[in-house]
């Protein structure tokens, strides 16, 4: 298959989404990335996939009417991740989400034998120059747990079971911000916590705005942050 510009355009588009969230992209998604039409983004991602460039897969859409709804999403194969030159693999955001999720999981499993004023310290340099929302969030969740440990371990166990309660992911994220908000009530006046206060309303900010599958995404990766600080 000829790859030719305009397919190379939209290759290199699906494949940025894609290290963004570590999940399969909608063509909807790529149409308002690149501003054409859903229906030309749809044919187009079709002719990669016929190239081997992507792979075609299914997943219910839970913001339809409809329960039970399926839609279909890309996901890049090796072939085409292999196309992306040194160049061009810079390009992808160095805030990625796989490369963020898997850096904050471990960090947070490693709480116990790490300093935790000085993780948030390092948290919040770091956040200052991240702009991707859903990466923001889980540095947010990240530097929340760290903090709630620091201030109250033993009270972790009560968190995750209030948070199971809640039915949908936007509301697991919103309870969550509140209840890291409880906590520091008695050291508003600190430096940090005036930090994180203002992290956690560019948390809720972004929230606010995320389509359910972001929530989703978010809600998920603190219920394995919850569990990984044990």
């Amino acid at each position: 298959m000829n790859l030719t510009r305009r397919r190379k355009e939209f290759l290199h588009k699906i494949i940025n989404l894609f290290h963004q969230t570590g999940l399969p992209v909608h063509y909807v998604t790529v149409a308002q990335a690149l501003g054409v039409s859903k229906w030309t983004a749809y044919d187009i991602l079709k002719e990669l996939e016929k190239g081997e460039f992507l792979n075609r897969e299914y997943t219910l859409d839970r913001n339809e009417k409809a329960p039970g709804r399926s839609m279909v999403v890309f996901r890049p194969t090796e072939k085409a991740l292999k196309l992306l030159s040194p160049q061009e693999a810079k390009a992808v955001p160095p805030d990625d989400w796989s490369a963020a999720r898997s850096r904050l999981l471990s960090l947070v499993a490693d709480m116990k034998n790490l300093n935790p004023q000085k993780i948030k310290e390092e948290l919040l340099e770091e956040m200052a120059s991240i702009e991707l929302p859903v990466v923001f969030s889980a540095y947010t969740i990240a530097l929340l747990i760290t903090h709630i440990h620091e201030i109250n371990a033993g009270g972790m166990a009560a968190m995750k079971h209030i948070l199971e309660m809640a039915p949908r992911p936007e509301l697991v994220l919103s309870l969550f911000a509140g209840l890291a908000i409880g906590t520091m009530l008695r050291g508003m006046k600190d430096a940090v916590n005036n930090k994180i206060l203002t992290c956690i309303r560019r948390f809720e900010e972004h929230i606010s705005r995320c389509d359910h599958n972001e929530c989703r995404i978010l809600a998920s990766f603190l219920s394995e942050a919850l569990h990984s600080s044990k």
